[in-house]
């Protein structure tokens, strides 16, 4: 666990390997005259233009096409590192609905959409794995040693019912995995109807594969383009310190119970500058250092995207030595604002009505918020 934390400080020191620069989009708009650019970061009216964080969702299914499998992945800057978090297919979403149940009736579509709106983020890209599908992912660095002595798969075999005709057990000690074996390993429920020990070995399996990979440090051991998609997210995630995100699950064989906030804080920790749900989900905010030297990315930004914020701009003010502002430019944001100032601290609130206006709203953070957030 000590790694997670590690990780998201990581991702918010290199924020500037997320930005690229959008000089044109802000000189084109009304809300502001930008008569020279400035490239020094230190220096008042420097800006850059923040990049999503890749995030990507992948679909585990078994031979008879059911859901075995929900990782969610968000890359490290640079595409080097990154996190996944696994969640049981039986996972309740609400209504009393899980995962599994919508990937039956409306497929990766349903799955896609339920999720975004549970998790308030977007994806960058989506896929389905097939046994097949895995077979050709892992083909060049089989067989995977897959150690199955700890102590939680031990406790979860503990846990499970055993009957004469049971199959638990398949799996255990030191696995060789053959890459044909693979999608059998992940999808397997055993006697386990809660999917507990499933779960487990899917997570061993992704240390093991990435480990794999890395160790190779070679993109021709992965089938097609590494730029783009699933290929894109293992390569990354090869390239890099992983962390497989744990949270509590409480997994019982009618569903498994999660805790939404504590999901969605650990999804926004792994994607700290997500796409929105939906276009507009999110109010696009440009947050602006009115002080010199703050880390607003460290210190700010993650708790306004939890309050729905999306930052597409971090820079600093036009000039330092001021308090702190939230300026927005249309009256449905107004009350959001309001929840924006709550979560800083403080600061002054401005309307200022543009119909052209780069972003939504801005946030200057002032002295007077210093020792605060």
């Amino acid at each position: 666990m000590w790694a997670f934390p590690v990780l998201a400080v990581a991702f918010l020191i290199a924020i500037p390997l997320f930005v690229w620069n959008a000089t044109a989009a802000i000189l084109n708009s009304t809300d502001g005259d930008f008569g020279e650019i400035v490239i020094d970061p230190s220096q008042p009216g420097y800006f850059t233009y923040v990049s999503a964080t890749p995030s990507h969702l992948t679909l585990g299914v078994d031979e008879a096409g059911n859901l075995v499998m929900v990782a969610i992945i968000g890359l490290g800057p640079n595409d080097e590192g990154g996190s996944i978090l696994l969640l049981n297919p039986k996972t309740i979403l609400g209504d009393g609905e899980t995962i599994a149940s919508m990937f039956a009736s409306g497929g990766v579509d349903e799955v896609d959409r339920s999720l975004r709106d549970f998790l308030t983020i977007g994806f960058t890209s989506v896929n389905t794995m097939s046994a097949s599908n895995w077979d050709v992912y892992v083909d060049l660095v089989s067989p995977l040693s897959v150690d199955l002595d700890v102590s939680s798969y031990e406790t979860a075999v503990d846990e499970v019912s055993l009957g004469p005709e049971s199959e638990c057990c398949l799996y255990g000690g030191t696995t060789q995995l053959n890459s044909d074996e693979v999608g059998r390993f992940l999808s397997n429920s055993e006697d386990d109807e809660s999917g507990q020990l499933r779960h487990i070995r899917q997570e061993l399996f992704w240390k093991i594969w990435i480990e794999a990979i890395s160790t190779g440090n070679d993109a021709a051991l992965l089938p097609g383009e590494v730029d783009s998609g699933f290929g894109r997210m293992v390569w990354g995630l090869s390239r890099g310190e992983v962390v497989v995100v744990q949270i509590s699950q409480s997994m019982k064989p009618e569903g498994t119970y999660v805790d939404s906030e504590i999901v969605i804080d650990a999804v926004l920790d792994m994607v700290p500058f997500p796409l929105p749900n939906n276009p507009g989900a999110r109010t696009t905010v440009r947050l602006l250092d009115g002080v010199g030297g703050l880390d607003l990315a460290g210190d700010y930004s993650a708790g306004l995207v939890r309050a729905g914020a999306q930052i597409v701009i971090l820079g600093n003010a036009s000039e330092f030595g001021k308090g702190t502002e939230l300026i927005y430019h249309d009256d449905e944001n107004a009350e959001l604002v309001e929840e924006y100032q709550e979560m800083l601290g403080g600061g002054e609130i401005f309307f200022e009505p543009l119909t052209d206006a780069a972003v939504e709203v801005t946030i200057i953070v002032g002295d007077d918020l210093i020792g605060g957030k």
